[in-house]
């Protein structure tokens, strides 16, 4: 059976529930085993919890400590299954919903006759604790299918605090390779900006943006704009600096997204 086109994490969800003839049964067994070494030490640092996207359900692994964020324990449990993105930051949700969740879904699918091999995905984004102050977390999260669906039917994820390492608004993702044998390899590492490119680069850095999206060189660039070949290289450099990205592919492909080119 084929899944209908997903566009963003929402309208995953919206399709998700309660799918004809798909059944998730096994958060509670695989919450039993969070204490094995191999999950706890490649997976899950902190509190962790399975999304069941069948059921809309979301069941949390009992914590040690009082509280995380503010919330016990008892609190967590009982809560809804949204409640996790209703107190997530609505700019670094939107993010998520449109672009995150879609890239993550793209990954999966050109990676899928892949056997003996997992992936988890880490992201990072701001939620509001109790107190309604806003705190820093990454999320770990490994999909689970089935073979009738071409789309996740649960996940296991961690959640922790790094609220003390971090406090800006730039969301990274990143994507790594769990073998078999234990060995693990970052795949991805993609920074996404909640302010649009034209407001990160100047209208300078934007004209040679697009020469160089169009294959152009530094200096077939220079020519063009009439200015020297080494303030072009400055624009580049000056560029990734301000946007945080590794190459120029990656500024590309964050200034499509965003309309600029």
């Amino acid at each position: 059976m084929k899944d209908p086109k997903t566009s963003s994490y929402f309208d995953f969800l919206k399709h998700s529930r309660n799918r004809f003839g798909v059944q998730f049964s096994e958060a509670e067994k695989i919450l039993l085993h969070f204490d094995s070494e191999s999950l706890n030490s490649n997976f899950f640092p902190s509190i962790y919890y399975v999304s069941d996207y069948i059921e809309n359900s979301n069941c949390f692994r009992p914590f040690s400590t009082s509280h995380f964020l503010g919330y016990s324990c008892e609190f967590l449990l009982k809560t809804d299954f949204l409640f996790l993105s209703r107190i997530r930051n609505r700019e670094d949700m939107k993010i998520f919903d449109e672009q995150i969740f879609a890239d993550q879904m793209a990954f999966l699918a050109s990676h899928k006759q892949e056997k003996d091999v997992k992936y988890t995905f880490t992201t990072n984004f701001r939620v509001k604790n109790s107190d309604d102050s806003w705190s820093s977390v990454v999320q770990c999260t490994h999909y689970l299918f089935n073979e009738y669906y071409r789309m996740p039917i649960a996940s296991i994820n961690s959640l922790t605090d790094l609220t003390y390492f971090k406090n800006d608004s730039k969301i990274n993702h990143l994507i790594e390779r769990h073998e078999a044998g234990g060995e693990k390899s970052v795949i991805e590492n993609r920074s996404y900006f909640l302010k649009k490119t034209e407001d990160i680069l100047s209208k300078r850095e934007i004209d040679v943006l697009k020469l160089a999206s169009q294959g152009m060189g530094s200096k077939e660039i220079a020519d063009q704009l009439h200015i020297s070949i080494n303030t072009i290289n400055n624009h580049r450099r000056n560029m990734l600096i301000r946007s945080k990205c590794k190459n120029f592919l990656q500024l590309v492909d964050i200034a499509v997204k965003n309309g600029v080119l």
